[in-house]
């Protein structure tokens, strides 16, 4: 058992593998295409095109989170389906990564919840699996709400499946269980390259999150019977905390920070279309690369790691390349606004679009 009494797995679980709705390629707790056209901290650098094929490299903020309000979505029409636990919450010890992950119904109403967190915080990235879940409509924007007492939430969503055929929802960016406040959402349009450093919520206000409802663009909704989410959150950032002592990250001093690393420059520029392996874009591969970069105290890159890769150890030499030679920071900041050692989270993906 590991923290506050959850199952503990060390490394890969069975629910890691995915593949994405646009081909067989895996996909670990990421999404193929980041559609964040809509979202200010989310931009397309560049486009280069040819009468053979059009490039796209992705750049997408790990600070994309909530994302604009998508039209057309499907109403729901019908009562929700409301599922209880079948399993106790497991929480996954994987090497750059922590995930917390529970089963909820039976047969073909099972439904399997998994919060994945790369960072303290109150952040994770959401996936939603199982039959219930399936969806081939055009909407990718789902109506979520972390209940009974938080306000809804519009998060946009890729389809994809589990390694044994399950559909799944895979949710664009970091979630909260409580929506940014209008104060915190001022800030990051007013940063928009910007990593801005959230209030934390409370533990009272976790406590009382006991359920999980998915709405639109459903045909049916779903609840999500979760039990009282401080416990399992807290298990979250214990896991996470340990994990940054592997990185030779001082987690007291993280604690206090006043500014956590930031781009200095454009970060969009430090990947750029001529770095795509050229035997992989001839082969017509994609991939999804996320990375950890460690950010001495002056600022200056330290090693690049990559956290989950979907696509290949090309992509991944060629992000680490670009990255320690192109990327420039300003270092994070403790508490007495002294430079401190610390690290930026970030992701590239590689797209060749479809005509």
């Amino acid at each position: 058992m590991g923290a506050a009494g959850f199952d503990k797995r060390l490394g890969e679980s069975q629910y890691s593998g995915f593949v994405t709705e646009s081909g067989n390629w895996p996909l670990w707790n990421k999404f193929a295409h980041i559609s964040c056209s809509n979202n200010p901290y989310c931009n397309i650098y560049p486009t280069v095109y040819s009468n053979i094929m059009r490039l796209n490299i992705l750049f997408a903020f790990a600070i994309c989170s909530a994302g604009a309000i998508e039209g057309g979505a499907i109403a729901a029409k019908s009562e929700p389906i409301s599922l209880e636990p079948s399993s106790s919450w497991t929480l996954d010890y994987a090497d750059d990564s922590c995930r917390l992950i529970r089963k909820f119904g039976e047969n073909d109403d099972n439904i399997i919840l998994i919060l994945n967190s790369f960072a303290p915080g109150d952040e994770f990235n959401l996936t939603v699996a199982g039959n219930p879940v399936a969806y081939r409509g055009a909407s990718r924007t789902a109506s979520i709400q972390f209940g009974p007492g938080e306000s809804e939430q519009k998060l946009k969503f890729s389809n994809g499946k589990m390694a044994d055929g399950m559909p799944a929802l895979i949710f664009a960016g970091r979630t909260r269980i409580a929506p940014l406040t209008e104060s915190e959402d001022e800030q990051r349009e007013a940063y928009e390259r910007r990593e801005i450093i959230l209030a934390p919520i409370s533990e009272k206000r976790k406590a009382a999150v006991t359920q999980l409802s998915i709405g639109k663009p459903l045909a049916r909704p779903i609840s999500l019977r979760l039990g009282a989410m401080d416990r399992p959150l807290a298990a979250l950032a214990t896991c996470v905390d340990e994990l940054m002592t592997h990185w030779g990250i001082d987690v007291a001093k993280h604690q206090g920070l006043t500014r956590p690393v930031q781009p200095d420059g454009d970060p969009g520029q430090w990947v750029q279309a001529n770095d795509y392996p050229s035997d992989m874009l001839w082969a017509g591969k994609q991939a999804y690369v996320h990375f950890r970069m460690g950010v001495d105290e002056n600022g200056d890159p330290t090693a690049c790691h990559i956290q989950h890769s979907i696509g290949g150890e090309a992509f991944d030499k060629a992000v680490c390349a670009s990255l320690m030679k192109r990327a420039k920071f300003l270092p994070a900041l403790d508490k007495a606004g002294k430079p401190i050692a610390s690290f930026y989270l970030n992701a590239v993906n590689f797209q060749i679009p479809s005509f």
